[in-house]
């Protein structure tokens, strides 16, 4: 396994670089409000990371450029491909190690598609189910991405009865799927795991690597790296927390490969997680 820093902070991505989580850096635009310096701009902001870092992936992303989110289902892909096809342009002519970041969605695909014509590589992020990540792998070239701790959730509140739709549209869901985590947590975490591993597995026949972010304490690392993905993205104050990493990246995977696959390109939480990069994007682009 690689372990790459998921920040944008140069002195955080410095601590995980001399930790041993080197082998590449992502962002998302929650994590450029959070840990870049944008008093500049989100460019130059972009330009930093990769003067700093030329020798390794640094994943970029693509934003949805002020799109209705509430009606986001309603527009056209072509548009959005157009959106983030220029932008795609743009963030990769910053270096040649760019990894352009491309939201889960058709719009986002067909982006991906064009860009891979290209030859220019792709993280086609927030799958939150395994046939969208393995969709994914086929339209983009480099990398998918699974957010963890959003599956997890998703499972929790599942499991406990709720329409996944209609509960992330309160306020108050993440406070719910607390409320149901003691008796869900571990059956929801296997879930998880076996999702991890089957998507892991699979796409070891295709031109992309997995990559697993959302990772909210050291205890998901080891838990994360027992299914094996080719790559696990670290936020610094975990990566303060974690011991023997080598280790960590060389163990063997320890789940099975038969999981039931859904065949929906659509998912509740993936609609969820970019409106909340979008509302972040929205933030930094009118500063």
């Amino acid at each position: 396994m690689k372990f790459f820093a998921d920040t944008a902070s140069l002195e955080e991505i410095e601590n995980c670089f001399s930790k041993g989580v080197d082998d590449g850096i992502t962002t998302n635009p929650k994590i450029m409000e959070d840990t870049g310096d944008l008093s500049k701009g989100f460019i130059e902001a972009c330009k930093n990371l990769v003067n700093k870092y030329p020798h390794v992936p640094v994943s970029l992303e693509t934003d949805l450029r002020g799109i209705n989110m509430e009606k986001f289902e309603e527009q056209e892909d072509s548009k959005i491909k157009n959106i983030l096809l220029e932008q795609a342009y743009e963030l990769k002519s910053l270096g040649s190690n760019i990894i352009v970041k491309i939201p889960m969605c058709m719009g986002g695909l067909m982006a991906a598609e064009e860009l891979k014509k290209q030859d220019i590589k792709t993280n086609i992020t927030a799958c939150i189910s395994p046939y969208q990540a393995l969709l994914a792998t086929k339209y983009g070239k480099g990398y998918v991405s699974m957010f963890a701790n959003r599956m997890l959730d998703s499972h929790i509140l599942e499991m406990s009865g709720y329409n996944l739709e209609e509960v992330l549209k309160k306020s108050d869901w993440k406070d719910i799927a607390k409320q149901n985590k003691d008796k869900y947590f571990d059956a929801a975490w296997e879930m998880t795991l076996k999702e991890i591993a089957y998507v892991a597995n699979k796409t070891k026949q295709t031109e992309c690597e997995l990559i697993i972010g959302s990772i909210r304490s050291p205890e998901d690392i080891y838990k994360i790296a027992s299914a094996s993905p080719q790559v696990i993205t670290i936020p610094s104050k975990i990566v303060k927390n974690l011991g023997k990493i080598e280790e960590l990246k060389n163990l063997g995977r320890k789940f099975g490969n038969t999981i039931s696959l859904s065949n929906t390109i659509n998912h509740p939480m993936t609609l969820y997680t970019l409106k909340e990069f979008e509302n972040s994007a929205n933030a930094y682009r009118n500063n």
